[in-house]
């Protein structure tokens, strides 16, 4: 009835709860076949994911299966000393011809685990014998930034691109029910002290909506700062236009606005910069910080949330059926801003419908557009992410859905 799934895993199924499992999935020699509940026109993606990793019944070993791997792919491991390193190397059981994807390019792949960020960028920026094969999933050490991309001998390795995340303060529409007031939240705001505060230029480009550039086609500029609030806002904020928006809409805006973010000495800032750009408008914000262990236990529940809560998000694959839904419908996981509209909720349904990949992405960027009017979200950051690599290494870009290497055509010359 609250929409979870029945089936509790493989390994706590009772015999009725696997036969719903078995009359929904089946298998037969090397073909799988899901029996949906609904159309779904990007499923292709959804098993991309490794949950959906397939694994022989005679070598699923549960909670143990990280220790003896069964390999179908171009390496093996070798060993592997937990929290310390890993060694892949070729597994003589795969054919190339049957996987035209990864490449396979290293003879050996070693991970090291657990290095600490400063000394991972030392090293790469060293350059020195196998160093100069190696890279890391782990960003360039913030106080090397401004060495690595002013020195041009960098220039080759270095990379500044759009990690998979946006950067929002989602603005609970239930607490703040008029969307006047929440229109005048963005208006108010400093966001140019808030990225300035995460890092400056390096911590991302000013966000305009729930979906990122990097997506592909379902991004196209909402025009939130431009004219959708019904006038310019500068990064600095619009505080005239502030207090018309509250004027307005007639009546009292429901001051505190309760703000729940994840405590940290940054995230603490922040705080106090939103505090101080929301009381130009006169809008009292009342700072909720919470253990970041604990956060999401607290924002996710109705009962316990704020008027405003920090959040980020990434698509799980390349389409904004993984964003739109996800964020601003009450059947998503995420939806912070307890928004539940039934023309919205009905033209997220009809986007998901759609066949025809260019039409759906003009639906996903007509909803992404009336979220960001709508003001269910206050975009502050595109995140953006630097990295540095080896001068052997071959072929590297960071990935946009997962903000990862191309692993599958890496090379180390």
């Amino acid at each position: 009835a609250e929409g979870a799934s029945v089936y509790p895993g493989p390994y706590k199924a009772t015999a009725d709860q696997q036969a719903a499992y078995d009359k929904a999935v089946t298998c037969e020699g090397n073909t799988i076949t899901f029996n949906l509940a609904a159309p779904s026109t990007d499923f292709n993606y959804t098993v991309t994911l490794s949950s959906f990793a397939a694994v022989r019944k005679d070598a699923d070993t549960g909670e143990k299966y990280d220790d003896t791997v069964l390999s179908d792919g171009p390496y093996k491991i070798e060993s592997y000393v937990k929290k310390d390193s890993m060694v892949l190397v070729r597994n003589d059981q795969w054919d190339a011809a049957t996987d035209t994807f990864r490449l396979a390019l290293p003879d050996k792949i070693v991970y090291k685990f657990a290095q600490p960020a400063s000394v991972i960028t030392e090293r790469l920026m060293a350059d020195a014998g196998e160093d100069a094969s190696a890279l890391s999933p782990d960003p360039v050490d913030t106080t090397k930034l401004a060495v690595v991309f002013s020195d041009s001998k960098y220039e080759k390795r270095r990379f500044n691109e759009f990690d998979p995340y946006v950067r929002y303060y989602a603005i609970n529409t239930k607490k703040v029910p008029n969307v006047k007031h929440r229109q005048a939240i963005l208006a108010c705001l400093d966001r140019d002290a808030l990225r300035k505060i995460a890092g400056g230029e390096y911590a991302g480009d000013f966000a305009d909506g729930a979906v990122k550039p990097n997506i592909g086609q379902d991004y196209a500029p909402t025009g939130l700062w431009d004219s959708l609030l019904g006038d310019k806002v500068e990064a600095t904020g619009n505080v005239e236009l502030g207090k018309k928006l509250i004027a307005d809409a007639g009546e009292a805006f429901p001051n505190p606005l309760v703000f729940d973010y994840g405590k940290s000495e940054v995230a603490d800032k922040a705080a106090a910069a939103v505090v101080a750009s929301e009381a130009r408008c006169g809008i009292t914000v009342k700072p909720n910080g919470l253990e970041i262990g604990g956060y999401y236990g607290v924002v996710l529940d109705p009962a316990k949330q704020g008027g405003m809560s920090a959040g980020g998000w990434a698509p799980d694959w390349l389409n904004a059926s993984t964003v739109i839904p996800e964020l601003f419908t009450p059947s998503g996981g995420f939806n912070l801003s307890q928004y539940d509209d039934k023309a919205f909720n009905d033209a997220v349904a009809a986007a998901k419908a759609i066949t025809d990949r260019a039409e759906q992405a003009k639906a996903w960027q007509e909803l992404n557009k009336q979220a960001a009017q709508a003001a269910l979200i206050v975009p502050t950051r595109f995140g953006l992410e630097q990295r540095l690599v080896g001068s052997k290494i071959g072929n590297a870009y960071i990935w946009g859905p997962y903000g990862s290497w191309p692993y599958a055509i890496l090379s180390a010359n």
